[in-house]
């Protein structure tokens, strides 16, 4: 009897929700994920009509093509079957609304599960798709095809029928022909374009495509291919090489711009506001040409050769630059960077770099990453300024830490200190060197992300890193990868002297400075805990799987 009022009561919570209007329930399937929405069509009539006149068609082969299961052989029967139930659910949808006159707002196809051969064969499908959808007021196209060095999927000419498209997502196994060199396009409200790895047979296609979406305001170019037979007969991707070179002119509205892979580019668009420019596979040094800078906020440069020559001259003309971003980037030993508006700077594995000299009064943040510790120095400074280092000394001279403290100025610049230690040894055996006549550095932050897992090794390790500075605040990540609990029992111990015996001040001083602490407070998660037993409880309390967000118990030093 429970049971049966329980189901009554669900169906009539399901009826209130049915009986709402078709635009609500409509937006209660556009927040529901792809695969959950399409379940929603077996609850009831009322619902599977619902989902019938949903504007948003959406196909995933990986629902349809359970890939363990299948056998090696795309032309074996239960391949081909998959293949009919795929081709049918995509079929029956866009005809329903497209023969009842509703809107196809968005088409979203991924079909990277199936091999190539395969889906050449049945491209005559997916251009009926697009046809339909373009007929049917389509806002919203993503196509994700398989990859092949020989297959590639033909972009069909309807898409040009598409007028009312505002994004467009080419990722795959996709080629714009050179047909469309002749062919008139008009998108006129398309917003957004993204190509990724699709294939090109002219390389003044993709610049004819999109010059003539005059008010995209967002461009994304990864690795796109050229097509260049040898010989007649060569299939298409057996000849291909990553587009040389792009030449963009007109886009007034243009805001936000991502080139992977091209090695020269030339956009004629004055209100782009953020860049991002990877240049991995590029061979020579890269040209960069905006045309006007002026609107410029956000610059990331990654994999550039000769990035120094290109900030030499071209900053001065981004007089409005707030985030600059080098990673992996070839600069000289000593580079200079400047920007009067600079409110961030991140430098990550820039090789060879010595010293960075940096002229940006407004600058709030600077993060630097790498194995090298070059000298950093600031003309001028915020009295917001946080300096962040992430250090990784993997065999690198015991003093060099202290070194590179040492060697950022001005020393009152607020720093807050990342350390990645990986393999301490090289640094115990050297502790025996390390001079401990002079206080260290003092800093605002130190965070030790790693730290061996042998106990023998924490004394040496925490000396070694107290000798180098005495940071305000140090934080340990609660990582699975080290014995936390014994570790964060082991530095508070040190810190309240019931260490001071293992220390070499202890046989040849003179006395190491966090002997002299008057305050250790320890917090977690916003709680402060202020003696050992405190401390084992928490530490006893936490749970031992991983937590999918990373938490820190932080040490706060008062001498």
């Amino acid at each position: 009897m429970k049971i049966r009022r329980r189901r009554n009561s669900t169906e009539k919570v399901m009826d209130r929700i049915s009986v709402l209007p078709k635009t609500i329930l409509h937006d209660i399937l556009g927040r529901l994920p792809d695969k959950d929405a399409a379940k929603t069509s077996v609850l009831s009539k009322s619902w599977s009509e619902t989902w019938f006149s949903f504007p948003v068609v959406a196909a995933w082969s990986k629902d349809f093509f359970n890939l363990p299961e299948l056998p090696l052989s795309p032309e074996d029967p239960l391949w081909l079957s998959k293949l009919d139930i795929f081709i049918e659910y995509v079929s029956k949808r866009l005809r329903r609304l497209h023969d009842q006159g509703l809107a196809v707002k968005e088409l979203k196809l991924c079909m990277e599960d199936t091999c190539a051969s395969m889906l050449v064969s049945q491209s005559h499908h997916i251009d009926k798709w697009i046809q339909m959808a373009s007929e049917s007021g389509v806002e919203v196209l993503q196509l994700y095809l398989t990859r092949s060095n020989d297959k590639f999927y033909n972009l069909p000419l309807c898409l040009a029928e598409a007028k009312s498209l505002t994004k467009l997502v080419l990722n795959g196994g996709i080629r714009l022909d050179p047909a469309f060199l002749n062919h008139s396009l008009k998108f006129f409200s398309v917003r957004t374009l993204f190509f990724c790895g699709i294939l090109v047979g002219d390389e003044r296609v993709m610049e004819h495509f999109i010059s003539h979406c005059p008010l995209v305001e967002n461009l994304t170019l990864i690795l796109c291919l050229l097509y260049k037979p040898s010989s007649v007969g060569d299939p298409p991707g057996s000849r291909a090489d990553y587009v040389k070179s792009l030449s963009l002119h007109g886009l007034q509205k243009l805001k936000q711009v991502e080139v992977q892979g091209i090695g020269e580019v030339y956009i004629d668009a004055q209100n782009i506001e953020k860049l991002f420019y990877n240049g991995a596979i590029v061979d020579t040094s890269f040209k960069l040409n905006l045309g006007s800078y002026k609107n410029l906020r956000w610059l990331s440069l990654w994999f550039v050769k000769r990035a120094d020559m290109w900030l030499l001259e071209q900053l001065p003309k981004i007089p409005f630059l707030e985030s600059l971003i080098l990673n992996h980037c070839s600069l000289c030993e000593r580079t200079n960077i400047s920007g009067p508006q600079l409110k961030f700077l991140k430098l990550t594995n820039c090789p060879n770099l010595k010293e960075i000299n940096i002229d940006a009064p407004n600058l709030l943040s600077c993060e630097y990453s790498g194995k090298d510790e070059p000298v950093i120095s600031f003309r001028e400074i915020s009295n917001q300024l946080e300096v962040n280092a992430h250090i990784l000394m993997t065999r690198q001279p015991v003093d060099r830490l202290r070194q590179f403290i040492q060697n950022i100025e001005p020393q009152e610049v607020l720093t807050s200190l990342s350390l990645f230690i990986f393999h301490p040894y090289s640094i115990i055996e050297s502790l025996g060197t390390l001079p401990c006549s002079s206080s260290p550095p003092s800093i605002k932050h130190m965070q030790l992300c790693s730290v061996s897992h042998r106990q023998t090794q924490y004394f040496p390790v925490l000396s070694w890193l107290l000798s180098s500075c005495f940071p305000e605040t140090i934080s340990f990540s609660l990582d699975c990868n080290f014995n936390t609990r014994a570790f964060m029992v082991y530095f508070y111990e040190m810190l309240m002297c019931s260490k001071k015996g293992e220390c070499h001040c202890y046989s040849r001083g003179p006395e190491c400075w966090w002997h002299g602490l008057k305050v250790v407070k320890i917090t977690h998660l916003e709680r402060t805990y202020a003696n050992i037993e405190d401390l084992k409880a928490m530490l006893n309390a936490l749970p031992l799987s991983d937590n999918s967000k990373e938490e820190f118990i932080t040490f706060t030093l008062e001498l």
